[in-house]
């Protein structure tokens, strides 16, 4: 049987724990970083004070980009929290797709 790596869009949510928002330096510095992943990132500040995470990954299902992504960008945001000095976060699935679905 073959198995077809393809692309995925990953959408996640990242927030602090302390319900505090990340300033703009934060997000520039992850966007940064998952650029020189080659995750095609879109980020985005919701009203909540969250931050909407869109990456794109190679996979071979959806749990499998869901589980890069959700590495990738933890790693990353580790490094940008600890640089800061800010409190611990929490990464919240919201979905996963085949790259061109709707």
């Amino acid at each position: 049987m073959l198995v077809m790596i393809k692309p995925w869009v990953v959408r996640l949510e990242l927030a602090r724990d302390d319900g505090g928002s990340l300033s703009d330096e934060g997000i520039g510095e992850l966007a940064d970083m998952l650029t020189k992943n080659d995750a095609q990132p879109v980020l985005t500040r919701t009203d909540a004070g969250t931050v909407l995470v869109q990456m794109t990954v190679d996979a071979t299902n959806d749990m499998g980009a869901r589980a890069a992504a959700e590495s990738i960008l933890r790693d990353h945001a580790q490094s940008v929290w600890s640089r800061l000095g800010l409190p611990p976060f929490t990464i919240t699935f919201v979905e996963a797709k085949p790259e061109g679905d709707s």
